[in-house]
């Protein structure tokens, strides 16, 4: 599924800035990073899981230890 985009725009001398962070950072590009950033500040609504995939994820927590 493809997300729809939009653009914004920042001031040049704070993209230089950023650029130059990169090597800092797990991000490949300016703009990846600024996601990065603004999703630890708003994280997404998660999806609610199926039962079958909370079950999944129980199994798995019990077989490392985590749960009873």
């Amino acid at each position: 599924m493809e997300k729809e985009l939009t653009t914004i725009s920042i001031p040049s001398d704070l993209y230089k800035i950023i650029e130059e962070k990169l090597s800092e950072s797990e991000a490949a590009s300016v703009e990846e990073y600024i996601v990065q950033l603004l999703k630890e500040k708003f994280p997404l609504p998660e999806e609610d899981l199926s039962q079958d995939e909370e079950d999944k994820i129980k199994e798995r927590l019990k077989a490392l230890g985590y749960m009873d």
